[in-house]
């Protein structure tokens, strides 16, 4: 894969290796992809189990009908192995 930075980008790469955040561009770049994972993509998953634990309380205070596998599934229950 061929990536081209120019300007602010290319300035802030160069910027990482020169100041030995990376050894390398590339380096610098998978750096800076793991960063924005770990800031932004986590963030979703943590929301996400911040839900289900909501759902989880109404359902345990009687607030939400859980159902079990025969109710969920219907006509469809007897697929279930």
């Amino acid at each position: 894969m061929n990536v081209v930075l120019r300007g602010i980008t290319k300035d802030y790469l160069n910027l990482m290796v020169e100041e030995g955040y990376a050894n390398t561009e590339s380096e610098a770049i998978r750096l800076a992809i793991v960063y924005f994972g770990k800031e932004h993509l986590n963030k979703e998953i943590e929301l996400i189990n911040k839900k289900l634990d909501y759902i989880d309380a109404e359902a345990k205070a009687g607030r939400r009908k859980v159902l079990d596998s025969k109710e969920a599934l219907g006509e469809y229950e007897k697929y279930l192995k």
